[in-house]
């Protein structure tokens, strides 16, 4: 018997069975079809890039000039970006042209700020995971993560996971440079580079080590850069000390100017009986002083004293300064490691029945006042003031020589309009809290000796907005989730310590195509009210999915039209026209799919950050959705090639069982 003669049915069934599929890849090939599976969107990604700059003055600035920058000394020319506008090494390499790639420098994501790390001044993360490295060079990727063909030196791309790519559209992933042990990455450099300045994604506002994480609706791949000034860290620390004269109490909030701040024109300002610290680099002459009247930035209240400075280990100087009791630009040579306190005494300098006014959270006016003296009935009027900067006292008027008695001292309110309306939030006299009220009972003392401190009574006023932002979302093709980031423009912060970001964070999830849907804010300081001003909005998602990738139809904003590629959206609220509504609308584009009914498959997700898809295919049964490809005759053929070679291989094994076994008059036994 030829048992290889016997075994060829079997073969050729298995050939079959090997062939079936490839003809049917093959003739889809030739029609010009595609498989029918899902085609994958790019992850999201995350590009690092390191720096290294001669000098801080190499390194332009992040959009706010101000004291949470940990840079040991100021920054150079301000930022060439706009709020919200993502970073681009298109942006990048021309403002920095005298730094070059770093290789080597590590960077930490996270889930938020943890302060700053101890030993130094630069904030770290919290909660850290993923720890990455620059490379000498890698791909360069465009926003949606496509290789264009160049590279990026001093870089690393870094492919998010599913818990990260959730953090960042809810706001909650951080980055930071090196790691939380060690910023400086002095485990590889030594104490080689100092901190310049981060700026990632979209989020480049403050100068601190930290920044977030996010992506734009219709990005996957975001770019950080990292600058390091190559120059030894050897920062010491200033403090600027406020003391009022012995007995006299206050919560007045006295104005500084000088190089020491790096908020906008040197200006900062310290509380009555408080202090700010800054740490500095050493070796630079850091200057400032005290404004005083006719300063129209000073409290008119106070006047100048004296101020003293001391160095901890005797090593700073003092070059050109005067002390006790001189008023100049107060000069620090600081020396490495030394902690210097400037102590300035105030002392109060009106008579009398002083009425001053103070508004927080805000400006305005004009504000009308009355007193009336002890025994009349005829109050006297002062005149009208109107605050020009927040929580800088404005003097209305002083009695003088005020006699012994109760004073009825009363405030008129501007009065309320469709942006808001002013309320009184505090009332003191000489640091002594009052009643908050409009109208207030002063005593005035009688004298004990000529030459006693009189009476500084200040009303302080917030402005209680009634603006508001609305932001809806319309998804057409399908239904997702989109994330708003908003932030509001030209807010100049005083403080000294980097924070947690309070930008709002809203959410949006659809329902039905094309019906809007209001988003409701989740975390952040809360929106509305809103007082009127410019605010940056944030579009994070839909996420993009297997099934197919969004993209930005249209934005409009109380009827003006947005470019809806944008990274971000600018409104203005104003008193005239304090109420903006923000319409969002986003399209999907499925990927192509096999589709044998009219509807693909349904996709749904409940983690925060993703979405819910449901989309119906555009083909007939039978065809890729994408190309209009008809797929059964190559399925049929494949079908009918596996069935003939599954017979072949079944008939070889019942012929094979017959021969082991026999029949009756059969020979093949013996």
């Amino acid at each position: 018997m030829n048992l290889g003669r016997c075994r060829a049915p079997a073969r050729i069934g298995v050939a079959l069975l090997v062939v079936a599929p490839l003809v049917i890849v093959a003739s889809l090939a030739a029609t010009g079809g595609a498989l029918a599976v899902a085609a994958s969107a790019n992850p999201y990604q995350v590009t690092l890039v390191a720096r290294e700059c001669p000098a801080y003055t190499d390194i332009t600035a992040n959009l706010a000039r101000n004291n949470i920058q940990e840079s040991l000394q100021d920054l150079g020319a301000d930022t060439a970006y706009q709020p919200g506008q993502p970073i681009s090494p298109s942006v990048e390499a021309p403002h920095q042209p005298s730094c070059t790639p770093l290789s080597g420098w590590k960077f930490t994501f996270g889930n938020g700020i943890n302060g700053q790390a101890p030993g130094t001044n630069l904030s770290i993360v919290r909660n850290p995971t993923t720890v990455a490295t620059t490379q000498a060079s890698v791909p360069l990727l465009d926003a949606q993560g496509n290789a264009t063909g160049q590279s990026i030196a001093g870089a690393t791309t870094v492919a998010l996971t599913p818990d990260q790519v959730t953090a960042a559209l809810g706001h909650n992933l951080w980055i930071q440079g090196g790691t939380t042990s060690d910023p400086p990455v002095t485990s590889s450099f030594g104490s080689r580079y100092a901190f310049g300045a981060l700026r990632c994604a979209i989020d480049n506002y403050n100068g601190d080590n930290v920044e977030w994480v996010g992506f734009p609706s219709g990005t996957t791949n975001v770019f950080c850069y990292y600058y390091a000034v190559d120059q030894a860290p050897a920062p010491g620390t200033i403090v600027v000390q406020k003391q009022l004269a012995a007995g006299e109490t206050g919560s007045d909030i006295f104005q500084f100017t000088g190089t020491v701040s790096y908020n906008p024109g040197g200006n900062f300002e310290v509380p009555a009986n408080q202090s700010v610290s800054f740490v500095r680099d050493s070796g630079v002459d850091w200057n400032f002083r005290e404004r005083v009247a006719p300063d129209p930035l000073a409290d008119p209240a106070f006047s100048f004293t004296s101020v003293t400075c001391t160095s901890t280990d005797g090593q700073s100087t003092f070059p050109g300064s005067t002390f006790p009791s001189a008023n100049p630009f107060v000069s620090v040579d600081l020396a490495p490691g030394d902690r210097v306190v400037c102590t300035y005494v105030n002392t109060r300098n009106l008579t009398d029945l002083g009425v001053l006014k103070r508004t927080t959270g805000g400006v305005g006016g004009p504000f009308a006042f009355t007193v009336t003296p002890p025994g009349a009935s005829t109050p006297v009027p002062l005149p009208d003031v109107t605050t020009t900067a927040p929580d800088v006292p404005v003097e209305a008027g002083t009695l003088t020589d005020a006699i012994a008695g109760t004073y009825q001292v009363t405030e008129t309110l501007p009065p309320a309009t469709a942006a808001g309306s002013w309320a009184v939030s505090a009332f003191d006299c000489n640091g002594t809290a009052g009643p908050v009220s409009t109208t207030q009972s002063v005593v005035v003392p009688t004298p004990s000796s000529p030459g006693d401190t009189p009476l500084e009574c200040t009303f302080t006023n917030s402005f209680d907005p009634n603006g508001s932002l609305t932001i809806t979302k319309t998804t057409v093709g399908a239904v997702g989730t989109t994330n708003f980031v908003v932030t509001q423009v030209g807010q100049t912060t005083v403080a000294t310590t980097p924070e947690d970001s309070t930008e709002a964070v809203l959410t949006a999830t659809t329902t039905s195509p094309g019906s809007p849907t209001t988003a409701t804010q989740v975390s952040g300081s809360p929106l509305n009210p809103l007082d009127v001003g410019q605010y940056d909005i944030v579009e994070q998602g839909p996420d993009d999915s297997p099934l197919g990738a969004w993209a930005p139809v249209s934005v409009s904003c109380n009827g003006a039209q947005s470019d809806p590629t944008s990274a971000d959206v600018l409104v203005t609220l104003t008193a005239a026209d304090p109420h903006v509504t923000c319409a969002f609308t986003n399209g999907f584009t499925p990927v192509e799919q096999a589709a044998t009914s009219t509807t693909l498959p349904t996709v749904t997700t409940t983690t925060p950050g993703t979405q819910t898809v449901t989309t119906t295919a555009t083909t007939s049964p039978g065809k890729l959705a994408a190309t209009g490809a008809d797929f059964r005759w190559p399925l049929l053929v494949g079908a009918a090639l596996a069935f003939v070679g599954l017979a072949l291989i079944g008939y070889e094994r019942v012929a094979r069982r017959r021969r082991l076994l026999g029949r009756p008059g059969d020979d093949s036994r013996r």
